[in-house]
């Protein structure tokens, strides 16, 4: 790589900083229309608190503490996919126990389920999307259909997400009340309430809020297909070895890492690698513009009876800055970078296919598969690299 990777840093920190400022000063600029909706309010309160965390991360990353950044990228993330539901998640499912049936009656039911609907639907009968058999659940029914509409505004839609996630409480699901101080015995009926709230809030936390149940949601709702999962699913992991016990994880960011010395500090003696600091500041950049992104997108969809005048227009220009000025990191939904295409090219594709396509640049992007090897293939776009049949790759420039 040519330049300084200081200064990159940098320039990735500083359009962090200043998006931070914008979505701060945004809420001025935000009019509200002849009606006060609270729910915007809300979902712009739950981005005010990721912004806490964004301003986190940038201390940790000035302080040289790149680990504790991306564990704590890993909740970013999982907040994001959550927000992208809450925004956009515009169909819901409804659960129907069927564990009566054996299994061999339970497909048959489904099949004829599937048809029954189908023609509800073609005579508008029904606002049953789909039937499908639910995921991770041993025969249920899951019923597809739009998320909760207004009487007065049939057209405008208010994603199950949000809800389901007010109304989550982790003690609810995990914490028994017998187990712990009570003023006063319970009554046998409140304990079977409270254990069927317990039940309840199980269920609705690994269908609507748990990882899995967020990846299945975006997938239903058409926000994301199998290569965006694959990069999710590739991120999530890294980014979680830095959260849960994970051998060597954050020492393997830092420069001579495999040299150990033996004595007692915080931290290490070898200092994170410059790549380590870009990455960690490249992941609080993303995540940050996607937030900003999804934000902005709820207001500018909002029915002008409760938004009349959005303001976005500079937060739109930082977000979308970020991966036009930072195209070598592949993140979730922007294009794969040239090392991608000049790696997957090298290995994979034909003398003819280069000469169709004119060289490793404009390889199809959906030919170009993600690299589950996140740090190295940093390492790697960082770095300028010559190939007999492909040419050369130049990494990125940087200025100095």
């Amino acid at each position: 790589m040519t330049g300084n990777l200081d200064a990159e840093i940098g320039r990735v920190n500083e359009l962090t900083r200043a998006m931070l400022i914008e979505y701060a000063a945004w809420g001025s600029k935000i009019k509200v229309g002849e009606t006060q909706f609270a729910a915007y309010n809300e979902m712009l309160d739950f981005v005010n608190v990721r912004m806490e965390t964004v301003e986190s991360c940038l201390l940790l990353i000035e302080n040289q503490k790149i680990a504790d950044a991306l564990g704590l990228g890993r909740s970013l993330l999982e907040h994001y996919l959550l927000f992208i539901l809450m925004c956009r998640g515009k169909k819901v499912f409804k659960l129907r126990d069927m564990t009566n049936l054996k299994e061999a009656e339970f497909k048959k039911f489904l099949r004829d389920e599937r048809e029954k609907y189908a023609t509800l639907r073609a005579s508008g009968k029904t606002s049953v999307i789909d039937v499908k058999k639910a995921p991770r659940t041993a025969r249920h029914l899951m019923y597809v259909f739009e998320g909760y509409k207004f009487e007065d505004d049939p057209d405008f839609i208010l994603p199950a997400h949000y809800f389901h996630f007010r109304e989550f409480h982790p003690e609810t699901m995990r914490l028994k009340e017998e187990d712990y101080f009570q003023y006063y015995e319970p009554e046998p009926e409140l304990v079977k309430a409270l254990k069927g709230h317990r039940a309840e809030s199980a269920l609705n936390y690994k269908f609507y809020l748990s990882y899995d149940g967020l990846l299945e949601f975006l997938e239903l709702n058409e926000l994301i297909d199998a290569p965006v999962i694959a990069r999710i699913e590739a991120h999530y992991t890294f980014l979680g070895k830095f959260l849960h016990p994970t051998h060597d994880a954050a020492r393997n960011l830092h420069d001579n890492s495999n040299v150990r010395y033996g004595d007692t500090r915080v931290g290490m003696r070898q200092p994170y690698s410059k790549t380590a600091v870009l990455l960690a500041s490249l992941y609080l950049c993303y995540l940050t513009a996607g937030f900003l992104d999804e934000a902005a997108g709820l207001i500018e969809g909002a029915p002008e009876k409760y938004i009349s005048q959005t303001g976005t227009e500079r937060l739109r220009e930082l977000s979308g800055a970020v991966p036009e000025k930072f195209p070598y990191f592949w993140f979730l939904f922007n294009d794969p970078p040239l090392y991608d295409r000049f790696n997957y090219c090298i290995h994979h594709a034909t003398d003819e296919e280069l000469q169709e396509w004119g060289g490793y640049a404009n390889v199809p992007k959906e030919r170009v598969p993600f690299s589950q090897h996140i740090y190295g293939s940093l390492e790697g776009a960082l770095t300028g690299w010559g190939n007999a049949r492909c040419g050369s790759y130049v990494p990125p420039r940087i200025s100095s």
